[in-house]
């Protein structure tokens, strides 16, 4: 992708990112709010990440290949088009899942293992090896509770590659990855999908 092309990208991105604040500041019932208002203090951030997010490989350059991973990825219904609601969900993903909370990504990955919604993961909903559900399992009640999900146990847990690679296959998918999607991001660093051993244990 030549100079110029990156240079018309950035303004699309910027234009759909006004477009966006700008309709959504319409929508606020607050009369003394403006669009500047709205626009001023997310724009720059939002569009800077999306193209932080566009550049996968981290050379100040955004490739064909880099564009057309991020379009079919915001595709979401497949249709060869960007809708409103898809560009606006990758904005709401540029604002960061962190900014929901340290624990938001883990907490999500907790609700997503608690099948039957009791608030607790039991051995056949867990994913991952029985002497790791015992591990996380501090009062040896045969449940992982939420707080032990999300105790010092869990966090160290969660920090070994062996012991997210649920199936052994030396990778860790997306379905097999306990946390927030934008840790997972950092750590793809090639954005293929899956994170190695040696993305792992050497994040950017």
């Amino acid at each position: 992708m030549k100079t110029n092309d990156i240079r018309i990208l950035q303004s699309a991105l910027l234009a759909l990112s006004l477009g966006l604040s700008l309709h959504l500041a319409a929508q606020t019932k607050d009369p003394a709010a403006t669009p500047s208002d709205t626009v001023s203090g997310q724009m720059g951030l939002e569009s800077a990440e999306l193209l932080r997010r566009l550049d996968a490989d981290r050379n100040g350059f955004i490739s064909q290949r880099e564009w057309n991973d991020f379009f079919t990825s915001r595709d979401q219904d497949g249709d060869g088009r960007l809708a409103p609601e898809e560009i606006e969900s990758s904005l709401r993903q540029a604002r960061g899942e962190e900014s929901l909370g340290p624990d938001y990504g883990r907490t999500a990955a907790f609700e997503r293992l608690d099948v039957n919604g009791n608030d607790s993961i039991d051995a056949s909903e867990w994913p991952g090896r029985k002497k790791d559900f015992l591990y996380l399992d501090a009062n040896l009640n045969n449940l992982v509770s939420r707080e032990e999900f999300l105790s010092r146990n869990g966090r160290y847990w969660n920090q070994v590659f062996e012991n997210l690679d649920f199936n052994d296959d030396k990778i860790i998918s997306r379905s097999e990855w306990l946390d927030s999607k934008a840790s997972f991001d950092r750590l793809d660093r090639d954005r293929n999908g899956v994170i190695v051993r040696s993305e792992f244990y050497r994040p950017r």
